[in-house]
């Protein structure tokens, strides 16, 4: 194709274009050159239009437009943002809570299990002899011999009605005695022991008759006396107690002893 057809194309549009816009500006000067209100559109025409790089060189178009290259936007360098502080999180204070009181649970203790004691092996216990025990003789029971109840029958004491104190005065004692038997004759011992006010004195104490002879059941009276003085005037008693006994020579005894005594007394006025 000639060159001069896209000339001529461009030429048409371009009148085109200035009819449809009337008084407003012109897009191209004479010669068909862009003016400066067409700037704007050369920058952006296609390279083989009227406004084209291509079109304008043919033309002569003084001051050509070179279509501005759009400037490359620079890329943007990613920023490397400072990592993000984790924000700490607080962590929320728990309130102390009563901590539950744990009753303890009793444990059974273990029942004891018997410990069956050993049975204790009876020891068989040696069977004794029995050894014969020669028989008892029978001794006799010796007879004691035949005895004798002697007895104090009564104790007769004898004193002065009246004295003169400072003056000795005397004073006497009957014990009468007597064999109950079975045995006769039997020896008796019989013993007198006067009893004295105070401020009175005898010329002796207790007196013992020795060895008198008791035969049957008769009564035997067994006499002794004492010289007394009393210091003192006033009425004066004397007691005399009297008692008898079989004599230990002789191989008989008394079954009853219990009556084998006695007492008496008398009262004097001393002046």
């Amino acid at each position: 194709m000639n060159k001069s057809t896209p000339v001529l194309v461009v030429l048409v549009a371009s009148l085109l274009a200035a009819a449809v816009v009337g008084t407003g500006g012109s897009l191209a000067n004479k010669g068909g050159c862009p003016n400066a209100d067409s700037e704007n559109g050369a920058s952006h025409a296609n390279e083989h239009s009227a406004h084209g790089q291509e079109k304008q060189e043919q033309r002569g178009c003084a001051g050509i437009v070179e279509t501005p290259t759009p400037p490359e936007e620079p890329t943007a360098t990613p920023t490397t943002e400072p990592p993000v502080e984790p924000t700490p999180t607080e962590t929320p204070t728990l309130a102390p809570s009563d901590t539950p009181t744990t009753t303890p649970t009793a444990t059974a203790s273990p029942t004891p299990t018997a410990t069956a004691s050993p049975t204790p092996t009876g020891t068989a216990t040696p069977t004794a002899t029995a050894t014969a025990e020669p028989a008892p003789t029978d001794t006799a029971t010796p007879t004691p011999p035949p005895g004798a109840d002697v007895q104090v029958v009564g104790v007769i004491v004898s004193s002065p009605a009246n004295a003169i104190a400072g003056v000795a005065f005397m004073i006497s004692a009957d014990v009468r005695v007597r064999n109950n038997g079975p045995v006769m004759p039997v020896v008796v011992d019989t013993t007198f022991a006067p009893l004295l006010p105070a401020g009175c004195t005898a010329t002796t104490g207790a007196i013992t008759v020795q060895n008198t002879t008791l035969t049957g059941s008769a009564i035997t009276t067994i006499s002794r006396a004492w010289n007394v003085t009393c210091a003192s005037p006033g009425t004066q008693g004397f007691t005399v107690d009297g008692s008898t006994a079989i004599d230990p020579l002789q191989l008989v005894s008394d079954p009853n002893p219990a009556n084998n005594s006695g007492s008496g007394s008398s009262s004097t006025i001393v002046s």
